[in-house]
């Protein structure tokens, strides 16, 4: 078994390392061997010839060839190069096992050696095959990941956690996966390797499991047991493939539980991209409002922030972070995948709204802090993890100047260019003078507008010849604090849509537009994100906006221009929503409509910016209907999707949050060819 070991590791031609063993090997017990006859395997490579040598970090290697891609032969013969440079470092690892651990347990040894008598077979195979497709070994680059995340093994449980149940467990998904398209493209011969490796790849995993289950903690689950085991960088999210089917039913060959399926098929983490962390605080602007002071949530805002956090998850990508007060459950997560939301990793909160001080993210490096929204407790609450931040762009301290990002006032008077009318009104002779003007304008109604708010809260109706409501109107020392109030006029408003910006690494970028539904109070009520935005809309309306509106917000505009330059004058990179609407002139009802440029500007997330990215992952040709509706609204309707081939919404309605008994707000999207109706009224929390 030692002279086998020795020979797969060591030798430097492939043949002889492909060399099959006679039967049955002897395990003997010798001394701890090692390469040099020191005690250390610290920094030993593998054998090989010099055409099979592991290449740099930095060489160009093909990318895996595409489904359409498998009918060229050539091609077929990259996907094998891949394969059997993996089936070789699998037999040079367990080969290293061999020689690592001479004292492990014979029946441990005598199936390690088995497995890695097959793998020497796998090997032959795909380069055999490869050789038939017009590629010889060597040809590509060669990687040496796998040899670095497993070669360091200190026991051989470390070996079966590494090896076993990841990267091999990964192959279930890979094999399978590829098995079938090779099939799929003709190749009978190469996907009839594959699937046979896949019954190979089962018994591995199961030897790897059965192995593993008796050295973890007995009382320990082998989810947990595993996570634990595995040393950042490598998790559990290597143990499963890349852009494939996720293979439950090779895992239940392979002997794992259903609980230990559902959670690996849930897990996300990076396997190599610094995260970006998400935040959900959508209570942000009020923190801004009574900033230095603090801020104490009421019921009705504390039930957005604890029923809705889930749909920061939307925005991030699957190798992300998503800070949660509180988990959802396994089945919601289930059912989102199903639906075919790529969701990010999830960890929780301690007790007081901070990172556990012992979690692997605080001592992670990440590349950017994405809260909902900056705010002033954002320093205090995760300093550790904007220390590790790769962005200095998050890790900006709360200032006055941040603050004033968020002042509809300031806003007003840093952009009058667009935002006109508005009147920033300090006190009882501001307010007259603001009324007078909108009255000489055709107006008689107008709006009361705080200047920290969200969501359309923060607003008053006004009419403007109820002179003695006008004349008694209370300026509180909390609206003095704010800067002020501002007056706007009650536009007669046809048409409500958002253009969504990121600004970021010194520029703007243009993300998209999307329909809002703003209640007659102007309180946000949904989105509707459309495959093209003007189509389904009045013919008239679709023009004005396509020849005259949608032209001026281009991310190379006058527009856009001014905006990344008041945006600079804070010192703010990130999500930027501008709220705006097309409306009736009152001073001529049937003329053109009129465009109210910036109706609000929004430095932070904003649910048109979720229903924008929500929109990306349903199936093509469809739209999309994003509302927050109260949870004791929905009905079973409101969470029965219909899903295409390959499971993307294309029908139907789909419950985003969780509906739990506690529950006052939940998240609804309605998918649909056409454009999508409620299926009931609905309420966006005040």
């Amino acid at each position: 078994m030692e002279d086998l070991a020795r020979r797969v590791l060591f030798a430097t031609d492939l043949d002889e390392k492909l060399r099959l063993a006679r039967r049955p090997l002897a395990p003997v017990d010798p001394s701890p061997p090692s390469p040099s006859g020191s005690d250390s395997w610290e920094g030993v490579l593998p054998g090989r010839p010099e055409h099979l040598r592991f290449a740099s970090a930095s060489a160009a290697r093909p990318s895996l060839p595409t489904r359409p891609g498998l009918v060229d032969e050539a091609n077929r013969g990259v996907l094998l190069h891949f394969f059997a440079n993996h089936e070789l470092l699998a037999a040079e690892l367990m080969a290293l096992a061999l020689l690592k651990f001479p004292d492990a347990p014979v029946a441990f040894r005598e199936g390690l050696a088995n497995t890695l008598r097959e793998e020497q077979l796998h090997t032959r195979w795909y380069v055999n095959r490869m050789r038939e497709c017009g590629v010889e070994f060597g040809q590509y680059p060669l990687s040496r990941y796998f040899w670095e995340a497993v070669s360091r093994m200190e026991s051989p449980l470390d070996y079966v956690s590494r090896l076993s149940l990841t990267f091999e467990q990964a192959n279930l998904d890979y094999a399978l996966h590829y098995g079938h398209l090779l099939r799929e493209a003709g190749d009978g011969k190469s996907a009839s390797i594959l699937l046979r490796i896949y019954e190979d790849e089962i018994a591995h995993v199961g030897y790897g499991l059965s192995w593993f289950r008796r050295w973890k903690e007995e009382k320990e689950s082998d989810w947990a047991a595993l996570q634990r085991q595995l040393p950042f960088p490598l998790s559990p999210s290597r143990a499963k493939g890349n852009r494939t089917a996720f293979n439950e039913a090779g895992r239940r060959a392979a002997g794992f539980d259903e609980d230990y399926i559902q959670r690996l098929a849930l897990f996300e983490r990076s396997k190599g991209r610094s995260p970006n962390v998400f935040y959900f605080n959508p209570e942000a602007e009020h923190r801004a409002a009574v900033w230095p002071r603090p801020y104490h949530p009421n019921k009705n805002t504390l039930a957005v922030i604890h029923d809705l956090e889930l749909l920061a998850a939307f925005l991030a990508r699957k190798d992300d972070v998503l800070l949660m007060r509180k988990l959802p459950s396994q089945a919601h997560l289930a059912k989102l995948r199903r639906c075919g939301f790529p969701l990010p990793e999830l960890e929780a909160l301690d007790a007081t709204g901070k990172p556990d001080p012992a979690a692997l993210l605080v001592h992670r490096k990440i590349h950017r802090l994405r809260p909902w929204s900056l705010a002033p407790d954002l320093d205090e609450r995760f300093q550790d993890l904007r220390r590790a931040a790769t962005s200095a762009s998050a890790t900006a301290p709360w200032s006055e100047k941040t603050r004033r990002l968020f002042s509809k006032i300031s806003q007003v008077r840093a952009l009058p260019r667009w935002m006109a009318p508005s009147y920033p009104c300090r006190d009882a002779d501001d307010l007259t003078a603001a009324v007078a003007a909108l009255r000489a304008g055709g107006y008689r109604e107008a709006i009361l507008k705080r200047a920290f708010s969200t969501a359309g809260s923060g607003m008053t109706r006004l009419d403007l010849n109820d002179a003695a409501a006008i004349a008694n109107r209370p300026f509180s020392e909390q609206i003095l604090a704010e800067g002020g109030i501002l007056l706007e006029p009650a536009h007669d408003r046809v048409f409500d849509f958002s253009v969504q910006y990121q600004i970021e690494d010194g520029a703007i970028r243009f993300l998209g537009f999307v329909e809002q539904i703003i209640a007659k109070s102007g309180g946000y009520r949904g989105s509707h994100c459309q495959t093209k935005f003007c189509k389904g809309l009045d013919p008239l309306l679709a023009r004005t906006l396509s020849e005259e509106v949608l032209p001026l917000y281009a991310a190379d505009g006058a527009l856009a221009e001014d905006l990344f330059r008041w945006a600079g004058d804070h010192h703010y990179e990130g999500p930027l929503g501008i709220d705006t609407y097309l409306h009736r002139d009152p001073r001529n009802p049937g003329g053109p409509l009129v465009l109210r440029p910036f109706c609000e500007i929004n430095p932070r997330h904003t649910m048109g910016r979720v229903a924008l990215e929500l929109r990306r992952h349903i199936a093509p040709g469809c739209h999309l209907r994003f509302e927050i509706i109260k949870a004791e609204n929905a009905t079973d309707h409101d969470d029965a999707p219909l899903l295409d081939e390959k499971g993307r919404c294309h029908g139907g309605s789909l419950l985003l949050t969780e509906r739990l008994p506690t529950t006052r707000f939940v998240a609804r999207a309605t998918i649909g060819r056409r454009r999508p109706r409620p299926p009931h009224s609905s309420h966006l929390p005040g």
